[in-house]
C-alpha cells in the first residue's frame, strides 16, 4: 500500500527491497518518532499503525522537500492497513484514463498541475459509475469504461481534520469527444490529448499521484516498486 502524503510516497510492505539505496534506516524500537529526520530515502523498521499515523500527521504539515520516499517495513501488512484507515476519515472516489484511437490519453490543467478526471463518489454509487460521471462532467466527452487500473490513497486536509482519500482508477475508451471542453466551475483550465511523450513532459508539472497512475496505466514500475 502507498499513501501519498504531501506529494511524497509512504508505502507499506512486509517484504521491503533491503537491497534499495535508502538513506535513513529508522528503527522504531530505539528512536521515537521525534528524532526522524524526512530526508532522502527512508526505511522504518518494526513500525506499528500509532507510529505510522503519527508519521503520516505530522508529515501533511511539514517541508518535504528534502524527503524522496518513507518505507515503513511491518509484519502484518492487512492488519496495519486496516488499523491505518481507521485512524482518518475515508474519502471514496474515482477517475479515468481516458485513451482515443490515437493511443492519446486525456489530460487535464487543473491549478496549475496537469491531472487526470476525477472526483468524489456521489451516495450509493459505484465506483466505476463515479468515474464515468467525473469524466464526462469535467471533461463533456462520452466514455466506455474498461477495467480497473489501480487504486491511490492520498492524504489532505479538509476543515483542519486529517482526511485520507481512496481513489479507484479506470481505463477508459473514448467515444465522442465533439463537445469536449473543461469544466471551468471546478477549476480546470485546459483539456489536451498527449502521447505517451508528452505525458511523460507533463509529470514535472503534476503530482505523485498522477505519476503513479500513469504509470501504471502504461505497465511501468519505474519508481514505486510494487507494494
Amino acid at each position: 500500500m502507498i499513501i501519498f502524503v504531501n506529494n511524497r510516497p509512504f508505502c507499506i510492505s512486509e517484504n521491503p527491497k533491503i537491497a534499495d539505496s535508502y538513506t535513513q534506516i529508522f528503527d522504531v524500537k530505539k528512536n521515537k518518532a521525534e528524532k526522524l529526520v524526512f530526508e532522502g530515502n527512508i526505511l522504518i523498521k518494526n513500525a506499528n499503525a500509532g507510529f505510522i499515523f503519527e508519521v503520516i500527521s505530522k508529515s501533511q504539515v511539514k517541508d518535504l522537500e528534502k524527503l524522496a520516499k518513507v518505507t515503513f517495513w511491518v509484519e502484518n501488512k492487512e492488519k496495519i492497513k486496516k488499523s491505518v484507515k481507521s485512524k482518518i476519515p475515508l474519502i471514496k472516489a474515482a477517475g479515468g484514463v481516458v485513451e482515443n484511437h490515437k493511443n492519446e490519453i486525456l489530460m487535464m490543467k487543473r491549478l496549475g498541475h496537469w491531472d487526470l478526471p476525477k472526483g468524489k463518489a456521489d451516495p450509493g454509487e459505484n465506483s466505476a459509475t463515479t468515474a464515468q460521471r467525473e469524466v464526462e462532467e469535467e471533461c463533456n466527452v462520452q466514455v466506455f469504461v474498461k477495467e480497473k487500473v489501480c487504486t491511490t490513497w492520498h492524504t489532505y486536509f479538509l476543515k483542519e481534520k486529517l482526511v485520507l482519500k481512496r481513489t479507484k482508477w479506470y481505463r477508459m475508451v473514448l467515444i465522442t469527444d465533439k463537445k469536449m471542453k473543461p469544466q471551468k466551475e471546478e477549476g480546470i483550465e485546459e483539456l489536451r490529448w498527449m502521447d505517451r511523450n508528452d505525458v511523460e513532459q507533463s509529470m514535472a508539472e503534476s503530482y505523485k499521484t498522477i505519476e503513479y497512475v500513469v504509470s501504471k496505466y502504461y505497465g511501468q514500475h519505474l519508481i514505486f516498486g510494487n507494494h
